[in-house]
């Protein structure tokens, strides 16, 4: 038995492996749409990408690929094995793997649960803290287990972390970590109009321009240090007259540390500041879907899709970029 990440030419065995699984299994479990809408979502352009960007695992036996497993952050997604296979450990085996990698970053592994799976994952140690809502089409909704577990021997990459004020100071530091013009459209859409930006761009947002806001209280810039120096930040900015609703946005952590728990940490520190002592009643941000390790640390804290009337989206490098709405209430705090 061999495991290992899966190569960009095993694609098609992987698509395989999925869809067969589907298609055997599935049926004992759920109507027509939902199992159309596991094998759209499951397709070969996803798999590829996944494989592309070293999320993707692979098991085989005796040089045949019989299981898959990805990870996305500490989300674990796309456990497949192969109908023969299953009932022989080794749907767990690909698990305890996955897990062993997340626990290198993380100190919790979160999976979105399919039914015919449910009680491995329970088996595993994994509970239910959520539920999500999947349309399907033609009227037809999955409602699914959310479940998480508590990796027993994660180790904390990030020491003890803090919040305060941002200081101009820490501009030089904040705009070394956006190489690209593609990580700052990611991290501030259009409100910088020029790339690279510069110490004194982010200054003069910040300190000049009251970050965009109309009133000089609506508007806080926060940097998370620890023991080595400034190691991320946000921004904070009211969106309505009662100050009862706070938006998170330019969301970054240093690149260099990325992977080891910082960014939930940080926005874990954030919300305990604007529930307790800002005394807010929600959360608000918007995440680019193609920004998926954004949306599962914000996923981790608690942030939850707005069910949105239309989908929004942006304009960047003459694409249309969709944005997801996310909020969080202040249940949280409680």
């Amino acid at each position: 038995m061999e495991y290992r990440l899966a190569k960009p030419e095993e694609k098609k065995d992987i698509y395989k492996i999925v869809q067969d699984t589907i298609k055997k299994i599935y049926p004992k479990y759920y109507l027509t749409e939902i199992i159309n809408m596991f094998s759209k979502f499951h397709n070969e352009q996803n798999i590829s990408e996944d494989i592309e960007n070293g999320n993707t695992y692979v098991l085989l036996e005796k040089n045949r690929i019989i299981g898959t497993g990805t990870i996305k952050g500490n989300h674990i997604t796309r456990v497949y094995v192969l109908p023969d296979f299953q009932g022989k450990g080794f749907g767990t085996y690909i698990m305890k793997q996955l897990e062993a990698e997340i626990e290198k970053r993380y100190d919790t592994a979160e999976i979105d649960a399919s039914l015919p799976a449910c009680k491995m994952y329970y088996n595993l140690g994994y509970k239910t803290i959520d539920h999500g809502i999947w349309e399907c089409g033609g009227g037809v909704i999955q409602v699914y287990e959310i479940m998480e577990k508590k990796l027993k021997n994660a180790a904390d990459k990030s020491g003890e972390l803090r919040l305060r004020p941002y200081k101009n100071c820490d501009a030089k530091t904040i705009t070394g970590w956006i190489h690209d013009e593609t990580a700052l459209r990611k991290w501030s859409s259009d409100r910088y109009e020029m790339f690279p930006v510069t110490e004194a761009d982010m200054n003069n947002k910040y300190m000049e321009c009251n970050g965009d806001c109309m009133n000089p209280d609506d508007f806080y810039p926060m940097t998370a240090f620890d023991e080595s120096g400034v190691v991320g930040h946000l921004i904070m900015r009211f969106t309505d007259e009662q100050k009862q609703i706070l938006r998170f946005g330019f969301v970054i952590v240093d690149d260099s540390k990325r992977g080891r728990g910082y960014g939930k940490k940080m926005l874990m520190l954030a919300l305990k500041f604007a529930f307790e002592i800002l005394k807010v009643r929600k959360v608000t941000l918007g995440v680019f879907e193609n920004n998926p390790s954004a949306y599962y640390c914000y996923r981790a804290v608690g942030f939850k899709e707005i069910n949105m009337e239309q989908d929004v989206y942006h304009n960047v490098f003459d694409e249309k970029w969709k944005c997801i709405e996310m909020e969080i209430e202040k249940i949280y705090a409680e």
